[in-house]
């Protein structure tokens, strides 16, 4: 056995049969396994793992906890009883999109002997807020990083790492009761060799309104980051204490910093408010309870329609298919036009949804399809062909819904500009931009020409610029 998938899983019956999908339809030239972790769910999430376990018995072995441990034990335990050579591990709400991701990192460590685990890029998909979905890491990720670079931050997608298992003979008794894993797990793992990178998105990070980390806020989140930090030092006896204590005092600074920005907030801007507040695409927007906050910029996902073609039936080439959208070609037809059949295409590369099928059912004969579907990788616009009938001979219209899945940041100044302007004209009323956010405005220098000409600027100190947006010069 060269792997085995350590995949834990609590109250996720909306999500796990899709995380188990992704792993079995790995292709591999060696044996793997899924161990899954099922933590006494209280929903349908064991009755579904069970099944899954009845139809993969030679594939698949469940651990069935008797009562909710809230414990790290279980996966110490299987993970030093493993007979594997390599741990790969998932959480129940989120799944990998590549076949090939098992064997890609197998190759990767084969031939990285430095390196004690690997990781690669995903998906930060916003489940429950209309956000768009943007790249766990960025550009600039270290393909080769030590131990001091996962102390600062846990850069590893709980989907995409894959662990050396003789790194880690045993677990230290305080891992049992940490109430998360994957961090600490992966500091012990630096102790004994590098970590590696490999900069391909297979895997979706879900977030969700369910998760712990999701339910905090920006205070509470740097509260428990301070209080991680601190527990861990200890734990390891002070040795990191010259990359620990900078750490502290930097996140204890961040905190100290977002209360200033929220008392200032509250002191200067009426109750009920909408707030348009600078803010990277994953950064948290500060916990305002009593104002209305919207991310600039713009955290949405697009989408466009436009008619694609028409008549009775035919075939049409859409030869601009782009990574990280989707297609949703849709015939109508009829007296009252109503939808008769539709197709959603995506670029290999996207492969967010499992299970997009290539032809939806139809109504009375009537039919859409693409093919390829999804289209083949490689150059920056993909080709397929939409074939379609309406049936019945009458004339049908398609049109195609182009949605881009990722957060758009303005190209230049203009769009900037445009962009701010489209959420004051929503209702926004004050643009706030916390200190640690003007590197935003550099990006965009007319931006903040605009601003300074246009509107007048009401607080500037060392924690945040504010611009009252309800009157302009």
């Amino acid at each position: 056995m060269e792997v085995s998938v350590l995949l834990s899983t609590y109250n996720q019956e909306k999500y796990i049969a899709q995380a188990l999908e992704s792993v079995l339809m790995q292709e591999t030239d060696f044996d793997y396994e899924i161990v899954i972790l099922e933590d006494c769910s209280t929903d349908a999430t064991r009755e579904i793992v069970l099944a899954y376990q009845k139809q993969h018995p030679d594939k698949i072995r469940v651990r069935l906890a008797a009562r909710n441990e809230c414990s790290n034990k279980p996966f110490a335990e299987e993970f030093q009883a493993a007979a594997s050579e390599y741990i790969a591990m998932l959480d129940g709400d989120d799944y990998w999109t590549s076949p090939k991701k098992l064997q890609t990192q197998v190759e990767f460590l084969s031939s990285h002997p430095e390196c004690a685990l690997c990781f690669h890029n995903a998906l930060r998909i916003y489940e429950d807020q209309g956000r768009a979905q943007i790249r766990y890491n960025s550009s600039n990720q270290k393909r080769i990083c030590a131990i001091e670079d996962i102390w600062e931050s846990n850069f590893i997608a709980g989907c995409t790492p894959m662990i050396r298992k003789d790194v880690l003979r045993t677990f230290p008794e305080w891992y049992h009761t940490l109430l998360w894993g994957d961090w600490p797990l992966y500091i012990l793992c630096s102790q004994h060799g590098k970590i590696g990178y490999i900069d391909e998105i297979l895997g979706v990070y879900r977030i969700h309104s369910q998760g712990f980390w999701s339910r905090l806020n920006a205070i509470q989140k740097l509260e428990w980051w301070v209080g991680f930090y601190e527990t861990m030092n200890a734990n390891l006896d002070f040795r990191f204490d010259d990359i620990v204590v900078p750490l502290i005092c930097a996140k204890r600074k961040e905190l100290s910093d977002l209360c200033s920005l929220m008392n200032t907030a509250q002191r200067m801007l009426p109750r009920g408010a909408v707030l348009i507040v600078t803010s990277g695409a994953s950064g948290d927007l500060p916990p305002l309870k009593e104002y209305r906050l919207w991310a600039f910029p713009d955290r949405s996902s697009k989408q466009v329609r436009q008619k694609f073609a028409s008549g009775p039936s035919g075939s049409a080439e859409a030869a601009w298919i782009q990574a990280h959208h989707t297609y949703e070609f849709c015939l109508y037809g009829g007296p009252k036009w109503d939808l008769l059949a539709s197709v959603t295409v995506t670029k290999k590369e996207t492969a967010l949804w499992s299970g997009v099928s290539g032809k939806d059912p139809g109504k009375d004969g009537a039919f859409i399809e693409a093919s390829p579907n999804p289209v083949p990788s490689g150059a920056t616009h993909g080709k397929t062909i939409v074939t379609w009938a309406t049936g019945d001979g009458s004339n049908g219209v398609i049109d195609v819904v182009v949605k881009n899945l990722q957060m758009h940041h303005p190209v230049d100044g203009a769009e900037a500009i445009e962009q701010l302007e489209t959420l004051k004209a929503k209702g926004g009323e004050f643009l706030l931009a916390p200190r640690n956010s003007f590197a935003f405005f550099e990006g965009y220098p007319e931006l903040k020409r605009y601003l300074d000409r246009r509107y007048r600027l009401i607080e500037d100190d060392e924690i945040c610029q504010i611009y009252d947006l309800r009157e302009t010069y």
